[in-house]
């Protein structure tokens, strides 16, 4: 393949993904973890072929992922839902800066906040918890 070819080729690519609209979930951080949620949930409900693991690894930096299994293990619990059992619903509300709260409601009634960050550069989630 020649110089120029080479070049026509990542133009076009280019090109492609300019005219393209971004998805919402790829802009902010609001969308991002709805996004995440979103995905995860389905994962645990075995609606989507992906494994709740390989949606952490899409959305969530190594390092946090790898605490989260801890926190798992340690409290025989889901560490993204932070509970045993799976909401009915959730909202996302920004927090300041790059944090998002995600308010979880119970199908047995009650809700639960969860804080996450996401990183700016690149939108991977970077902290999740309990609000402060």
């Amino acid at each position: 393949m020649t110089k120029r070819v080479r070049l026509f080729a990542a133009t076009a690519g280019l090109m492609a993904s300019l005219a393209a609209p971004v998805p919402a979930s790829a802009t902010t951080a609001e969308g991002r973890v709805d996004a995440f949620f979103t995905e995860y949930r389905l994962a645990v409900l075995g609606e989507i072929e992906d494994q709740p693991r390989d949606v952490r690894r899409r959305f969530v930096e190594p390092v946090l992922n790898a605490r989260l299994s801890v926190w798992g293990a340690a409290n025989e619990a889901d560490p993204v839902f932070r509970a045993h059992n799976i909401p009915r619903s959730w909202s996302v509300r920004p927090a300041g800066g790059n944090a998002v709260v995600l308010t979880e409601t119970w199908y047995e009634g009650g809700s639960q906040d969860v804080r996450y960050v996401v990183r700016p550069a690149d939108l991977r989630i970077i902290a999740l918890g309990e609000p402060a």
